[in-house]
């Protein structure tokens, strides 16, 4: 993954950063083959946790922690890859909801081995406890609705 990162940085927002790019590095290199972003696969992942409910798009920017436009801006290259859909919610036509297509689906679980390859590089970097301890503090972070 290149050089460490040399010099102390007292800033947490600057370090997770360069930390996040270095991951998604990680993260889109094994996914390359597939034809998938780690950003494509994450929102691909959570449009398969609400198949039953398909949310909408403000729904979906905010349970992937994104702001709407960039979510619009993932979103169309799935729409003409046929992965996702928009489709008009059933109560209110002017609603529409994203949902994970058949074709969408299969993508989804056919990259999975290769975001596992992923995981298991991540973890060799930086060891398995502090892989799992850093996920749940983030994971702790990304749901605690902080502004």
């Amino acid at each position: 993954m290149g050089k460490p990162i040399s010099s102390h940085v007292p800033c947490y927002c600057a370090v997770l950063r360069k930390a996040v790019r270095r991951v998604s590095v990680l993260y889109d290199a094994q996914l390359r083959n597939t034809g998938l972003k780690t950003t494509q696969f994450a929102l691909l992942g959570e449009l398969g946790r609400h198949r039953s409910t398909p949310p909408t798009m403000n729904e979906l920017a905010e349970y992937l922690v994104m702001d709407r436009s960039t979510l619009g801006h993932n979103v169309r290259p799935l729409l003409r890859q046929g992965l996702v859909a928009l489709k008009p919610d059933a109560i209110d036509g002017r609603t529409r909801r994203v949902t994970l297509t058949a074709k969408g689906a299969a993508k989804y679980a056919n990259a999975k081995a290769s975001w596992r390859k992923a995981q298991q590089e991540y973890e060799f970097l930086i060891g398995k406890t502090a892989a799992v301890s850093l996920r749940n503090a983030l994971e702790k972070l990304a749901t605690s609705g902080a502004h």
